[in-house]
């Protein structure tokens, strides 16, 4: 409201600084604090009128009777407004109220004066001082103090127009009539006064309210936490966002604890504190509390300290922000440039390894180049020599062929080692658990490496302990790699002195050991700069094509990655010129020995000469009149590897026909009988896969022939494919002559062994290899048939397994109980029982139940037909 408002424009026209609604709502509050003076003055009013019933009837006592009346019934209405002034009606009726009692006031005061002239004077001023102190005590509106007025000017009027006229003639009589207008004006103007200030206050209430709550409104709705709080700690205020940021529910359990209670470092909040009273302020101080339930929260506090007069006036207040996601944003942030630096570094070191291995893989195809062309040009140049029949005799003839025969198994050992690494790589290579005699190992790698050795008249010396138990379970055809490999570099690179093997024993817990072994050499050595790199692929000593002392650069990688798979390691020590020592550990479990295991001489003699011997290429000749009138299918697409099997089948005896893919070989089968089918597995239209399941699906005899897969594949997994497929074995190109035939034989049972030989060593190659249990058990016949007992008991025990699982449909146990079968199956020797299990296996992986419900049929004759083979061995 501006000042230079005049205060009679405002009695007329009296605008309201703010809405209709808000002066409503004033007029309802200013009613709340009318009743409380408005019951004063009624209590004024009713005294009043008591006391003058006493004094004025006993002064005027002609009038006493209308005196006492006037006077009961004003102090009557006074008792009565006051009575309902206490009742909760009261705030709501309490502005009539008013108009009741001054009217009853202005009334008697009238009638006073109507019966007591002479009165006039002072009840005129009696009336009027008690206008003009409502109008100041209970602060109402103008127009109701206008009202008043009207009523007392009217009031008084007529008691003096109904009066006598002597009335005209009391002295002071217009002194009262002006006093009376006087009082009438003042308690409006007063009254107008009053309004515009009290209005005045409302306006600057009403800014203030506006004001708190445009902060409240901050206040309560800002994310950060904000909050006042004393030096030692104690809240004196915080908003809902701190609350629950804290982990409280409500104010009132924030305020009950303490700030020093929430940071994880009390230093921090002690230096908060101390920047804050020496500058007055902090900003942005990041810090870690840790709310209600002890989570960390990350937070940046921005502070001010508020100095008074007092200690008590002295506070801290701001505001706490939530930044954990910044931080972990930033921790993220710092950690993605830390592993970006990392990565460039390392893509750097790949970069350069990389060109390393560029090199190193150039210098392999060339090494590969030469030790692939050292032994074909053997091979084509003998073989040519051959053709040309440029031999002087038979025994120069036989000397060429067998120096193509070991050109051909030296490119055999090349291709060998080449895909040890590509299995190694793949992560397909599974070691086996066998039992195997450590001192039988390196002897047999010592044999293997003799002729050379003697070529260049180095000798070749090992050191066992005595004390110890040389039997094991491992791996021992990775092992004797392992060692072969080494002795092999050792051979070669020697050219004087000896070799010598030492190893040694450690027990570990658990019936676990570790085999320790030393291989020294007096060769060439190694430089210091090369050593680093002689375990990577296709590094060598020498870089230099055509080199005389050659090799991949495989045979230490892949010597590296067994003793990796049998949880040991490799390493060199080398001086240049004096010679090198390779040491490795691997671990293996020992065997349990027991007294059935000791034998006598007299009993391992006895076993040895009922040992089957070794099937040798003069068996092959032997044998062919027992081979006449078998016929065998062979299904293969390469006409120059076709005439070669064909040759050598003949030569032994066997009656060969030869097709060019399976479609042929199927309708071949059909249309004629043979005894065995030699499967090549890729062949152009229908390739060896298709076609055995073309002819494991004809009808009965034709569907239970033979098949034995020849392919060269030669990658861990593929045999498995083979079995899945249908077929009985699988053989890897280039097929040996001996061993193809032995496996033939096997199929057909043709018995090659002298007469005097016990008729049951004579066993279905297909049911049981024995050969494998001879492996395992180093000819220990009383371990074979504890062996055995074991095996089978354990074997049908896991058939009825696999026949419950089936019943309840439990698939994944049934793949895992199939597998455990085919594993400890094929450990002892019993081929076709882990065949079976693994087509098991193979059926329940595909959840093909009803096919599993079949195999379970073939499992239990094949369980049967191995205890039939195996009863004279339990």
């Amino acid at each position: 409201m501006k000042d230079s408002k005049s205060l009679i424009s405002f009695i007329f026209n009296p605008k309201l600084p703010f809405l209709k609604e808000r002066y409503d709502r004033i007029k309802e509050e200013t009613g709340k604090y009318l009743v409380t003076p408005l019951k004063v003055i009624a209590l004024m009013v009713a005294i009043s009128g008591i006391f003058a019933m006493i004094f004025e009837v006993r002064h005027h006592s002609e009038f006493a009777l209308e005196i006492y009346f006037v006077r009961l019934i004003a102090t009557l209405i006074s008792f009565i407004i006051l009575l309902f002034l206490n009742s909760k009606n009261a705030m709501r009726y309490s502005i009539p109220l008013v108009h009741i009692l001054l009217l009853t006031i202005i009334g008697s005061s009238a009638l006073m004066i109507l019966l007591l002239p002479n009165s006039l004077i002072v009840n005129s001023q009696i009336v009027g001082l008690m206008i003009f102190t409502s109008a100041m005590f209970l602060n109402w509106e103008i127009k109701n103090q206008i009202l008043v007025a009207i009523y007392y000017n009217i009031v008084f009027a007529v008691a003096i127009l109904f009066n006598d006229q002597k009335i005209y003639f009391l002295p002071n009589m217009f002194e009262s009539l002006i006093f009376v207008l006087f009082l009438s004006l003042l308690s409006v103007i007063g009254s107008a006064i009053n309004f515009r200030m009290r209005l005045q206050v409302a306006e600057n209430a009403l800014r203030v309210e506006q004001s708190e709550k445009k902060f409240r409104a901050i206040f309560d709705n800002s994310s950060d936490g904000i909050f006042q709080s004393s030096l030692e700690g104690d809240f004196l205020t915080a908003n809902e966002s701190l609350v629950k940021m804290l982990g409280h529910n409500s104010i009132n359990d924030l305020i009950v604890t303490k700030v020093t209670d929430y940071y994880k470092s009390k230093s921090d909040r002690d230096r908060l504190l101390n920047e804050a009273k020496k500058h007055g302020f902090v900003k942005n101080f990041v810090t870690t509390l840790v709310d209600k339930h002890k989570d960390d929260i990350n937070v940046k506090i921005n502070v001010r300290y508020i100095s008074g007069d007092s200690p008590d006036k002295q506070f801290l207040e701001g505001t706490i922000r939530d930044v954990s996601v910044e931080v972990l944003a930033q921790h993220l942030r710092e950690q993605a440039e830390l592993e970006l630096k990392t990565e460039k570094e390392k893509s750097d070191a790949l970069a350069k390894e990389a060109m390393k291995l560029s090199t190193a893989k150039s210098r392999f195809l060339a090494n590969m180049s030469h030790e692939i062309r050292t032994p074909m040009n053997g091979i084509i140049g003998f073989l040519a020599l051959i053709e040309n029949e440029s031999y002087q005799n038979q025994d120069e003839l036989k000397q060429f062929i067998r120096s193509a025969k070991l050109s051909a198994e030296s490119l055999l050992d090349t291709i060998n080692a080449v895909l040890d690494l590509s299995k190694i790589e793949a992560g397909k290579i599974e070691l086996e658990n066998l039992n195997f005699n450590i001192k039988k190992v390196v002897t047999q790698a010592i044999s293997i490496v003799s002729p050379k050795a003697k070529e260049k008249s180095l000798n070749i010396t090992y050191e066992l302990p005595e004390d110890k138990n040389l039997n094991f379970i491992g791996d021992p055809t990775r092992i004797r790699q392992i060692y072969l490999n080494l002795l092999s570099n050792a051979v070669k690179f020697t050219t004087e002195g000896e070799i010598k093997i030492v190893v040694k024993i450690n027990e570990f817990h658990k019936g676990r050991v570790k085999l320790s072994t030393s291989i020294f050499d007096s060769g060439i050595g190694i430089p210091a700069d090369k050593i680093k790199e002689l375990f990577k692929p296709f590094s060598q000593i020498t870089g230099i094509e055509g080199n005389s002392l050659g090799g991949t650069g495989l045979g230490l990688v892949i010597c590296k990655e067994f003793t990796n798979l049998m949880e040991g390691d490799i390493s060199v020590n080398s001086i240049e010129g004096e010679g090198s020592r390779f040491d490795f550990q691997i671990v293996v479990q020992e065997q349990e020995v027991d007294k059935f295991t000791k034998q006598s001489e007299e009993e391992k003699d006895a076993i040895a000469e009922l040992e089957e011997p070794l099937f040798t290429d003069a068996d092959i000749k032997l044998h062919i009149s027992k081979r006449k009138g078998f016929k065998l299918l062979l299904a293969e697409d390469n006409l120059i590897n076709q005439k070669v099997a064909i040759r050598t089948l003949n030569s032994a005896g066997y009656e060969v026909d030869a097709v060019m893919n399976g479609e042929q070989a199927v309708r071949a089968h059909t249309q004629n009988d043979y005894n065995l089918i030699l499967m090549d597995v890729q062949m152009p239209d229908v390739d060896g896969f298709a076609a055995t399941k073309m002819i494991r699906a004809l009808p009965e005899p034709k569907n239970t022939i033979p098949i034995i897969a020849i392919t060269a594949h030669a990658l861990i997994g593929d045999r498995e494919k083979c079995i899945e497929a249908g077929m009985d074995e699988y053989v890897a190109k280039p097929m040996v002559a001996r061993e193809i035939i032995r496996l033939i034989d096997h199929f057909l049972k043709i018995d090659y062994t002298d007469d005097k030989k016990i008729k049951n060593d004579v066993h279905d190659f297909r049911l049981f290899d024995f050969e494998r249990l001879k492996q395992i058990s180093l000819g220990d016949e009383v371990f074979e048939k504890d062996l055995l007992t074991d095996y089978l008991i354990d074997a049908e025990h896991k058939l009825q397994l696999i026949r419950d699982l089936h019943s309840s449909n439990e698939v994944k146990k049934i793949i895992d109980m199939a597998h455990t079968l085919k594993g400890s199956s094929y450990s002892v020797g019993a081929k076709l029982v882990g065949d079976e299990a693994l087509g098991i296996e193979i059926s329940a992986r595909n959840n093909d139940l009803g096919n599993v419900l079949e195999r379970l049929t073939k499992l239990t004759k094949s369980i049967r037909e191995t205890r039939e083979v195996l009863k004279n061995k339990i």
